[in-house]
């Protein structure tokens, strides 16, 4: 007695639970759905999800969503269709749809014609049943003409026809009579006005290898025969006839009708046909096969948007954060894994975390082309068409329902909309901007003017943007090279006797004022040569005394002869400069305090100093003030500001963080301006350490045409040791390009130690330090990501991330700096050059004597003699 009641119990346990799983909303139609009414099914909650006027959310006739409740819990809903405002549509407070169901106990078939309420949303049932099946159905569809006048339906034995004005059947048949040839076993259907679609697998009578075939057949609902069957795909492999008998997701095919066109998805193969009809057939026109690594069951759900464009649904993307199903919309001339126009969901249309990341089990579009999702949860999305210059986008639900509603609303900044449709909005080309909806310039993309040469209008542009306005710089110059020349004696004597056309340096030139007071020395040995030939007696008292004054100041034969003294002014004058130029050349040492150009030498660029540049390793031990620096060096604080140039990204949106082991981090909390006016967004944030790998995360539909990373730090003094600013910046931008959605800038660091040695010897070396940063392989911008995987891309990532890391050198840059003279040396050299100058002088004159008088008094003898001679000869 037990043991028939355990197993009694366990068969009927077996029967309602493994027979009819109310789990799963992917058996069957349990979502249908035109453009004034949305239905879907839950077996599992024994209730309807009813939805009037679902797409319109004006203040007229606003949407209104309630439950309606299975009359019995034995029922089994396999599938609905909506038929729309009762009485041909002319009561728009009453709305019918039918559903197609299963009394579980009994295995009896049965459709019901609701109608509800839209007031009360109380519903009436008029229930009408087939028959009673010896096992529980796989697939039970129905589906009524684009005139709602017939409900027409297929089990896996029969096909009928209802009429819904009288609730009666008007036709059954089996699917021996309507397809006598073959055995068929219908999976998908379609509805048109006067014909439909039936898609499902096949085969022939006399097949002895039971090898079934994907077909589809066209019928004609008038007088509900089949005009044609034709194989879809011919396929090698090999079919199992269990899994096709039962209910298997991987057999699983969808059809849709748009005018004259069909589309099947067949996403076991990952392929989609699309057919043509003519009279009494179908024709395919294109087949199409997508494979890709982050795509599997391409064509598990089709629709049609429009004549042009389709819908088909694909599971586990790699790319979309917010399901696990993705809507690809292409045109049907073009269908590959690279080319779709627009994806659903995407960074401008995202899925809220209610929905728990879905998969679609169900897609319905409409023929005004808005659209209807089932999620594998029975949660129904509702997404409406979305005027020019705007999306639809995610609205936030106030409370739990089952229902999850999509708002048209303007365009983001930087993006247009030139047609009404379901997808996203487009970036603005580049040469165009679009500051966003806050502004009176309007959604559309307007032409940017251009005026500037440094104007800035890339792709997703918001603003004109000036690049003068952010340029790269660093506080790091080129460590300057040591003269040709480091030997003072050899600069001295360069500087003394340098002769230049220029004005200004000819004004400077000691050799000039030498050969100014020669020629004035010159010119008064010339008068005082005339005063003694012409014996001017009024003359001579002057002449006499300027001897003496001159004789005194002879520098050259020491007080003997007066033209000694004539040039004694010359070396007073040349001696001078000399001096000048040396108490100068001293001054400009060392050239961190030099400032202003030289003006006692025609080289504006001389300075006192020479230069040696060379690299340490920083294994290697140091001295204690060579050390101090290196440890200041270490301990300087880096601040981080990264500038988004031209963006739409707002402080909300950006995070930053710390990279750790493997994928932990530690959030850092910057400090953020947003500037409105040139859409530049700014973050700022200190480095924990030199070693730090830092992320910022952007969230949210936007994109930066450009981005400048600036590196700061404080200067510190100790001693003699100076720690100097860190000021660096780089601007990363690319023409007609944005940002990749992952970003990556490799800093390179280095420190440079300069030992600025001291005037004297005794004093202590100056220590100064600073880092040299560089960035090279940055990676920021990826426009050939886009060109080869699909510019649909663009749209599908909802995070972008830019990630900043730090290298630093095992060496450092050494740069010494040392007076060419010193102070004592300077005073010698002066010495010496004095004492040069008056030898050189005194040799003039010895040469003087011993070479030119001697011919000019040869010649003065020659003249005097001649005279004499030629009189004697007369």
């Amino acid at each position: 007695m037990w043991i028939s009641f355990v197993l009694l119990f366990g068969l009927v346990f077996h029967r309602l639970n493994c027979g009819y799983d109310r789990n799963n909303a992917a058996t069957g139609i349990k979502l249908s759905t035109n453009d004034e009414l949305s239905v879907s099914a839950s077996n599992a909650f024994l209730n309807f999800g009813v939805v009037i006027n679902p797409f319109n959310s004006s203040t007229k006739d606003i949407h209104k969503h309630c439950n309606v409740g299975y009359m019995s819990p034995d029922y089994f809903v396999h599938s609905i269709a909506v038929i729309g405002a009762a009485n041909n549509g002319t009561n728009r407070k009453l709305f019918m749809f039918a559903f197609a169901a299963e009394i579980t106990t009994k295995s009896t078939l049965f459709i019901c014609l609701v109608t509800v309420s839209r007031s009360t949303c109380n519903a009436q049932h008029q229930m009408t049943v087939l028959h009673s099946a010896d096992k529980p159905q796989n697939y039970f569809l129905i589906g009524v003409d684009s005139h709602a006048t017939f409900v027409y339906g297929f089990t896996s034995t029969m096909a009928f026809k209802l009429e819904i004005a009288t609730n009666q059947i008007v036709q059954k048949l089996t699917l021996e009579t309507l397809w006598p040839s073959i055995i068929f076993l219908p999976h998908a259907f379609s509805v048109s006005d006067q014909w439909a679609v039936v898609v499902g697998y096949s085969l022939k009578h006399n097949s002895e290898k039971k090898n079934y075939a994907i077909m589809e057949c066209l019928i004609d609902l008038v007088s509900l025969i089949s005009y044609s069957c034709e194989t879809l795909i011919v396929e090698s492999t090999y079919l199992v006839p269990s899994n096709l008998l039962s209910y298997n997701e991987r057999y699983e095919v969808s059809v849709a009708i748009r005018d004259e066109n069909v589309l099947v998805g067949i996403h076991r193969l990952n392929t989609i046909v699309i057919l043509k009809k003519n009279q009494t057939s179908l024709t395919k026109t294109h087949v199409y096969t997508v494979t890709s690594s982050s795509l599997t069951s391409f064509g598990r759900l089709v629709g049609w948007v429009d004549e042009r464009t389709i819908a088909v649904v694909a599971y586990h993307s790699l790319y979309s954060p917010w399901s696990q199903s993705q809507i690809f919309f292409y045109d049907k001339n073009s269908v590959s894994s690279t080319s779709p126009l627009y994806t659903f969901p995407n960074n401008q249309q995202t899925i809220g975390n209610q929905l728990f990341q879905p998969h679609f089990v169900r897609l319905v579009i409409t023929n005004n082309g808005n659209l209807a999702l089932l999620t594998d949860y029975s949660l129904v999305i509702i997404v409406p068409v979305a005027p020019i210059n705007h999306a639809s986008m995610w609205v936030e639900p106030s409370a739990a329902a089952f229902v999850f509603y999509y708002s048209p609303m303007p365009c983001i900044g930087g993006t247009f909309k030139n047609e009404s449709g379901l997808g996203p909005c487009t970036v603005c080309l580049p040469g165009t901007r679009n500051r966003g909806i806050a502004y009176s310039e309007g959604t559309s993309c307007i032409s940017c003017s251009r005026n500037n040469s440094n104007s800035y209008c890339s792709l997703a542009a918001l603003v004109e943007f000036d690049l003068n306005t952010m340029t790269s710089h660093s506080q790091v110059t080129a460590y300057p090279e040591s003269a040709d020349t480091t030997n003072f004696d050899d600069i001295l004597l360069e500087n003394m006797f340098q002769t230049d056309s220029n004005f200004s340096c000819m004004i400077i030139s000691p050799f000039f004022w030498t050969i100014i007071a020669g020629a004035f020395a010159f010119s008064v040995w010339i008068m005082m040569a005339v005063i003694k030939l012409g014996k001017w007696e009024q003359c001579n008292r002057y002449r006499t005394w300027i001897k003496t004054i001159l004789i005194h100041t002879d520098l050259i034969r020491e007080g003997q002869r007066w033209v000694g003294g004539l040039a004694t002014i010359a070396i007073i004058i040349l001696v001078s400069f000399a001096c000048w130029f040396c108490a100068s050349f001293l001054k400009r040492y060392p050239i961190e305090e030099i400032f202003e150009p030289v003006n006692f030498a025609c080289d504006s660029t001389l300075i006192n100093a020479k230069f040696s540049t060379g690299l340490d390793l920083l294994a290697i031990p140091k001295s204690t003030d060579a050390q101090r620096i290196i440890n200041l060096l270490d301990n300087q604080i880096f601040n981080i500001t990264v500038e988004l140039i031209n963006t739409g990204f707002t402080c909300e949106s950006i995070s930053v963080q710390e990279n750790l082991i493997g994928i932990q981090y530690a959030n850092l909390i910057p400090s953020c301006e947003r500037s409105e006016w040139n859409a530049v967004t700014s973050i700022t944030f200190a480095l924990p350490y030199h070693y730090a790998t830092i992320q910022l995360n952007m969230t949210g539909p936007h994109w930066a045409n450009a981005v400048r990373v600036c590196l700061r730090g404080e200067s510190q003094i100790i001693l003699n040791t100076i720690l100097h600013v860190l000021d660096f910046c780089q601007l990363f931008s690319a023409p007609n390009q944005t940002l990749a959605h992952a970003s990556k800038i490799p800093f390179t660091i280095t420190k440079i130690i300069n030992i600025t040695k001291s005037m004297e010897k005794t004093r202590p070396i100056t220590y100064s330090g600073l880092w040299l940063s560089s960035v090279h392989g940055a990676l920021l911008f990826n426009e050939a990501f886009y060109t080869e995987f699909g510019n649909y891309l663009r749209y599908t990532f909802a995070l972008t991330t830019i990630r900043i890391t730090f290298d630093e050198r095992s060496f450092y840059i050494k740069n010494i700096q040392e007076p060419i003279v010193r102070t004592r040396e300077t005073v010698f050299q002066a010495l010496l050059f004095t004492s040069l100058v008056i030898e050189l002088f005194g040799f003039s004159f010895l040469l003087v004597k011993l070479l030119i008088l001697p011919i000019i008094r040869r010649i003065l003898a020659i003249c005097h003699k001649y005279p004499v001679e030629t009189q004697s000869f007369n």
